[in-house]
């Protein structure tokens, strides 16, 4: 998480309050604790592998997910 904040910091661009989207491949409680100890707004969208056992709700903005995708698609 450092490298990836490290840029902001140095520019001295506050990361508190911005969001990480990303895909199941990232959905992890480590990952979640260390972007709400960082208070970045995590949208994750949940891994299938975790849904039997998810305890917690988490926040997840389906619309902003698929500009996510869109974005992707259109620099692959």
């Amino acid at each position: 998480m450092k490298e990836i904040l490290s840029p902001l910091i140095e520019a001295e661009i506050d990361h508190k309050g911005l969001f990480l989207n990303a895909d199941a491949g990232f959905d992890s409680e480590n990952l979640r604790q260390i972007l709400e100890k960082e208070k970045i707004i995590a949208n994750i969208k949940t891994h299938l592998r975790n849904n039997k056992t998810a305890k917690n709700y988490y926040y997840f903005d389906e619309e902003l997910y698929k500009r996510r995708f869109n974005i992707e698609k259109a620099n692959a």
